[in-house]
């Protein structure tokens, strides 16, 4: 049960050729554009740093490289994210076979995750959770290597890939909380009576050194950010939805599997030196039903190990007794039929109004951040998605109703990443620069050079301008359709002659969130 032949098994290659497509194509041919955080993590790709506010610097360099090799179009977003997720899945089957999982197991775990809904949502989009999945799904593996016998000396590579998991995003942590839980209630701790796991913890250490030294030299700002996020955006459930939400993004197609998994890690053959993997799981989970957590995909790196260690389960229960080897087709349509039942929700296929009705007979409409405009008849993820080249225009009409001089003097000024990345990517050919927004990584980028003598403002009050410029025009009144709420019917404002300096509002003008 522990084959270590060699060579990528056509299976599972397979279906990761399979899932790069279907994560690729449907978000560059359909009817929806960039995803909010994508225009933001433009931004950052042209602004390269060791930190940001809310996220730390290895996914905008990812992105200015690929941008580099591929264009500034959205191919250069959504092909590393597709890469991503088809590495995944292939590691999945890898993960299964080294198990001890044949043809048939390899093809139930790879095509679990392939078909997973959470899978589909976070690599169809640039963002720092597609490398965020990979990279715990690699931890995983040298996880499991290490329990299956390896030298103990490649804990240095989980500490190299470790410690590249948190210049992507700070939320390795709960990982690593999970696995510290898991290895000291089982006999795995025996491993930390060695100084190899320090050395991989010095590691890791060192490659997120220069991030630890950007927050200190800035004065922690991802603390705040997160202290904000937890008490005025993040949406808190009830600890029996926090289950239910695990087996509905994860699909129910998959539940039979990922249970398999959870199993086999815990109870099965190889669990005297598996269970510290699946009670790591276990462990992150219960964090996540007490603390009430409303985003399912905070440990979504954790399933394709279960879905790899159920397709083992699963193939070697099925091989019990030859009566039950009708379980592993009829495992396969449930599992399919799930995929395309839920797959509209997830991937961009449908116009908005038919997503917004497949959506509503699903009741899959989560509002994943809290606050006034946080509802809306499409899925987040794909409200988020509309919009903003209509945004870009109606400004360009604004910035249309300007003298030639003031046209050459504007500024932009928008309230939240969203509308700054926008003005700042796709508003680049008509001329929309420089912009300026308080919010987020955009706030240490500003404020604009004093005294501001014309300003194109989207958004705020008209009240509060007239107390900042002696003229306050309203330009036009952005209209989006199936868009977030919070942006629709926004105003558009051309503002002149600052009364006051701009620069010294700046600092109470700060928000991050």
């Amino acid at each position: 049960m522990t084959d270590r032949s060699l060579g990528v098994p056509p299976v599972p290659a397979s279906v990761a050729v399979a899932a790069f497509l279907l994560f690729l194509v449907p978000g560059l041919v359909g009817y929806y554009g960039p995803f909010i955080d994508e225009l933001y993590y433009v931004a950052c790709a042209s602004h390269l740093a060791w930190g940001y506010v809310d996220h730390p610097p290895l996914s905008p360099a990812l992105l200015a490289l690929s941008r580099s090799l591929l264009g500034d179009g959205l191919v250069a977003l959504r092909v590393p994210a597709a890469l991503a997720g088809a590495m995944t899945v292939l590691l999945a089957g890898l993960l299964a076979r080294r198990l001890g999982a044949g043809k048939s197991g390899q093809l139930l775990a790879s095509a679990a995750v392939a078909l997973s809904p959470i899978i589909q949502l976070i690599f169809g989009f640039y963002s720092m959770n597609a490398f965020e999945l990979l990279m715990w799904t690699v931890m995983a593996w040298l996880l499991v290597e290490l329990a299956l016998g390896a030298h103990p000396r490649l804990w240095l590579a989980f500490g190299v890939v470790a410690g590249l998991a948190l210049m992507n995003k700070h939320t390795v942590v709960l990982f690593v909380f999970g696995l510290g839980v898991g290895m000291l209630a089982t006999s795995a701790r025996r491993q930390l009576a060695t100084g190899w796991p320090y050395a991989g913890a010095a590691v890791a250490g060192l490659i997120f050194a220069p991030n630890l030294i950007w927050q200190m030299a800035h004065g922690w700002p991802s603390l705040e950010f997160y202290r904000n996020a937890s008490f005025s955006k993040q949406v808190s459930v009830p600890m029996l939805q926090v289950l239910v939400q695990q087996m509905f993004f994860n699909s129910p197609g998959t539940l039979p599997i990922w249970l398999a998994g959870l199993i086999f890690l815990i109870g099965g053959p190889l669990s005297s030196r598996l269970r510290h993997l699946g009670l790591a799981f276990l462990a992150v989970l219960a964090v996540m039903v007490v603390g009430h957590e409303g985003r399912p995909d905070r440990i979504s790196g954790f399933y394709p190990l279960l879905l790899a260690a159920g397709g083992v389960q699963i193939e070697r229960f099925t091989d019990a007794a030859g009566r039950r080897r009708w379980w592993r087709p009829a495992l396969g349509v449930w599992m399919t039929a799930w995929g395309f039942i839920l797959l509209p929700i997830t991937v961009p296929v449908l116009p908005p109004a038919q997503t917004a009705r497949w959506a509503s007979a699903l009741g899959a409409s989560p509002q994943l951040e809290r606050g006034a405009g946080k509802r809306t008849e499409l899925p987040q993820w794909f409200a988020d998605r509309l919009g903003w080249q209509l945004l870009v225009n109606d400004v360009a009409a604004a910035r249309a109703q300007l003298t030639p001089d003031e046209q050459s003097r504007v500024v932009f000024f928008a309230p939240s990443y969203g509308q700054a990345g926008a003005l700042d990517w796709l508003g680049a050919k008509q001329g929309l620069r420089p912009v300026y927004s308080s919010h987020n990584t955009y706030y240490l980028w500003g404020p604009p050079r004093d005294p501001v003598d014309v300003a194109i403002v989207t958004g705020n009050d008209p009240d509060r301008l007239a107390e900042l410029f002696e003229e306050v025009q309203l330009a036009g009144i952005y209209d989006c359709d199936f868009c977030m709420p919070w942006r629709d019917q926004m105003p558009i404002w051309i503002v002149r002659r600052a009364r006051v300096r701009i620069s010294d509002q700046w600092p109470e003008w700060k928000h991050f969130e």
